[in-house]
C-alpha cells in the first residue's frame, strides 16, 4: 500500500464532572464523549524515510509538536519496504476550540499507519500508545458515545442517543486549558469519596441518556464557568441558542465552542444562518455512531 486517505471526527462533550485533582498532577474527570460528523481528513503516504507533515491551516504546527507527526513517531517501522510517511491534514475542525481535533488526528494516524505500513499491531498496542499521547486520543478509537474517566484514558462504550441534530458556534477565541483549570475551584485530591462520584455517575448515565440527550447535557460542564470568566461571549452564544429554538446547550471540553441540541433540522439550519451572520463560526452537523464512526475510520 503507498497512500490512504482517512477522516479524523470531532467530538463534544455531552458533560463534563471534575471530580478532584489526581497525585500525578492530572484532574479526575468523568464526561460523557460523543464523536459527530464534522472531520479533519489525513491523507497518508508513504515515503523511503523519515516523517514529514502538511497542514491547511497556519495555525496548526506542521512539526514534531504536532500530535499527529507524534502518532507516526511512537510507531515501529516497518521492517522493509518503504520506512516513513507524508502527513497531509486538511483541517476542519477549529483549533483549540474543545472538539479534539489534535487527538482525533492523532488517532487517526495511528490506525491510518499502522495500515499504511501493515505493522499488524492488535488494539492494545494502539491504546497504549494512545493513552501515551494525550487524554483524549484513547477515546478516539473508540468513537460513538462512550464514558470517560481517570484522566480521560479509561473508555467505557454506551449507546449512542439517536434523534437529534447540532449547532456548533464558536467566538472564534481560543481558551487556554491549563488557564482554564487554573481558575477552577480548586478541587480535592481523589479520595474514596471522588472515586465513589465517579461509580454513581457511571451508574446513572445510562439511564440519564435513556431520557434523551438532554437530559445528560444539563448534567453541566464544570469547566464552563472558568471559562466564561477568560471569554464572556461564550454565555452570551448560549442564551442566543435557547432563544434560536435549542433544547439544551453546553460548552464542550475547555470551550470555546458551544453546541446547541436541536429536535427540528430545519430549526437547527436556521440558527447555523443567523449565528453565522452575527460573524460566528456555526455549522450544523449530527452525532456519529459507534458503528458508523469505525466504518469511517477503517476499522470495521
Amino acid at each position: 500500500m503507498t497512500g490512504l486517505t482517512i477522516n479524523a471526527h470531532a467530538k463534544i462533550n455531552l458533560f463534563l464532572k471534575v471530580i478532584g485533582r489526581r497525585p500525578d498532577g492530572y484532574h479526575e474527570i468523568v464526561s460523557l464523549l460523543q464523536t459527530i460528523d464534522l472531520h479533519d481528513r489525513l491523507t497518508l503516504e508513504a515515503r523511503a524515510d523519515g516523517i514529514s507533515l502538511e497542514v491547511d491551516d497556519q495555525a496548526v504546527p506542521a512539526d514534531s509538536t504536532n500530535l499527529a507527526w507524534r502518532a507516526a513517531a511512537s510507531l515501529p517501522a516497518p521492517a522493509a519496504g518503504q520506512r516513513g510517511v507524508n502527513i497531509r491534514i486538511a483541517k476542519r475542525i477549529p483549533t483549540g476550540a474543545g472538539l479534539g481535533g489534535g487527538s482525533s488526528d492523532a488517532a487517526a494516524a495511528l490506525v491510518g499507519i499502522s495500515r499504511l505500513w501493515e505493522l499488524g499491531l492488535g488494539p492494545g498496542d494502539l491504546e497504549d500508545r494512545a493513552a501515551r499521547l494525550g487524554s483524549d486520543v484513547p477515546f478516539f478509537l473508540t468513537g460513538g458515545a462512550a464514558l470517560v474517566t481517570g484522566r480521560g484514558t479509561e473508555v467505557q462504550p454506551l449507546d449512542d442517543p439517536e434523534g437529534y441534530r447540532l449547532v456548533l458556534v464558536s467566538p472564534g477565541q481560543v481558551v487556554p486549558t491549563a488557564e482554564v483549570y487554573a481558575r477552577l475551584e480548586a478541587p480535592p485530591l481523589t479520595s474514596s469519596r471522588g472515586i465513589s462520584r465517579i461509580r454513581r455517575f457511571a451508574s446513572t448515565t445510562t439511564a440519564a441518556l435513556r431520557g434523551g440527550v438532554g437530559v445528560c447535557v444539563r448534567m453541566g460542564n464544570d469547566l464552563e464557568s472558568p471559562a466564561c470568566g477568560i471569554c464572556p461571549v461564550i454565555g452570551e452564544i448560549k442564551a442566543r441558542l435557547v432563544r434560536l429554538g435549542a433544547t439544551a446547550v453546553a460548552m464542550t471540553g475547555s470551550g470555546s465552542t458551544v453546541f446547541g441540541v436541536f429536535d427540528d433540522s430545519d430549526r437547527a439550519a436556521q440558527a447555523a444562518r443567523v449565528l453565522d451572520g452575527e460573524g460566528f463560526w456555526a455549522v450544523t452537523t449530527v452525532p456519529l455512531g459507534r458503528p458508523e464512526y469505525r466504518r469511517s475510520l477503517g476499522i470495521g
